[in-house]
């Protein structure tokens, strides 16, 4: 089967069954054909990523989906162990979050090729998230600068 109609591998890291609700529809309105794997706290994705680091049959995800505020260990930790891994560092990250953390201590300074978007309080505007996830896949691992993430939001 030809590369571009594999599903894309994507894990969620989402602590919220409500937003993880969101983030499935807002993929499914834009035709985005994946395999989701939801982890609920930061320990699990450490532990996923650690597993990964060992098991080389194991896929790295097309792409990370990061709560920021995760139980047990938050999606800042997660963010750095992600790029510690051997294996699995370069893989795309796309941070949400609540608040509004592009200003905050690590997604600009300390992850730049990391993606922030910022939870929106209305549908329309969550839905937006499956847009930005399409390019990301669009562009690869180049263009995920902090300067992309004004988005469609304004």
């Amino acid at each position: 089967m030809d590369q571009a109609h594999l599903a894309k591998q994507i894990v969620l890291a989402e602590d919220n069954p409500a937003d993880a609700l969101l983030v499935r529809h807002a993929l499914r309105e834009h035709d985005i054909h994946c395999d989701l794997h939801i982890v609920s706290d930061g320990e699990s994705a450490l532990a996923l990523i650690d597993r990964l680091d060992l098991d080389s049959k194991l896929p790295c995800p097309d792409l990370l989906l990061l709560d920021v505020h995760l139980p047990k260990c938050d999606g800042f930790q997660v963010l750095d162990g992600l790029r510690a891994s051997e294996r699995c560092g370069l893989t795309p990250v796309v941070v949400l979050a609540s608040s509004d953390l592009t200003g905050g201590r690590h997604v600009p300074q300390k992850h730049p090729e990391t993606r922030y978007f910022p939870k929106p309080s209305s549908l329309d505007k969550f839905m937006q998230l499956g847009a930005v996830v399409k390019d990301v896949f669009a562009k690869g691992s180049d263009g995920l600068g902090v300067d992309s993430i004004t988005l469609a939001l304004a």
